[in-house]
C-alpha cells in the first residue's frame, strides 16, 4: 500500500480489514434490519425513517464514517468522488428498495473504503 512504508508503523500496515459494522456501526444496524425485513408493512416503515437520513450529509453512511462530520462534503479537496457516488446509490437503492443493489452497494462501500481510507482515517486517530 503506498505511503505506508513511509510510515514505518507495523501495526498500521498490519492492520485487519475493515467490515461495514466497523466502518458504520449504525448503518451496519439499519441496513441490516431493512435487508433481514420480509414483513412488506415493516419494510415500509423502515424505508420511510431512513430516506431522509441517508440524504443527510452529517447522518449519511459517509457522514457516519467521517465522524458524523460534514466537512468532507463541504471541502473540494478532501472529497472522494468514489465515497460520494456510492453515497448517492446508497440513497437510489434504498428508495427503489433493491435489496440486492443496496448489499452490492455495501460490499463496494466496505472494499473502497479499505483500499482508500482506512490508513488515513488510522493515523488520525493516533
Amino acid at each position: 500500500m503506498p505511503g505506508i512504508g513511509q510510515a514505518g508503523d507495523e501495526t498500521i500496515s498490519n492492520a485487519r480489514y475493515l467490515e461495514f459494522k466497523d466502518i458504520v456501526p449504525q448503518w451496519f444496524e439499519k441496513l441490516g434490519n431493512l435487508l433481514h425485513e420480509n414483513d412488506s408493512e415493516i419494510v415500509e416503515d423502515i424505508l420511510r425513517k431512513l430516506y431522509p437520513e441517508i440524504n443527510s450529509y452529517h447522518n449519511c453512511v459517509l457522514g457516519e464514517a467521517y465522524g458524523f462530520e460534514s466537512s468532507y462534503f463541504h471541502s473540494e479537496s478532501n472529497r472522494c468522488q468514489k465515497c460520494s457516488n456510492l453515497s448517492g446509490n446508497f440513497s437510489y437503492y434504498i428508495r427503489v428498495y433493491d435489496k440486492t443493489k443496496i448489499a452490492e452497494t455495501i460490499d463496494n462501500f466496505t472494499k473502497h473504503w479499505n483500499e482508500k481510507h482506512r490508513y488515513s482515517l488510522m493515523m488520525k486517530d493516533s
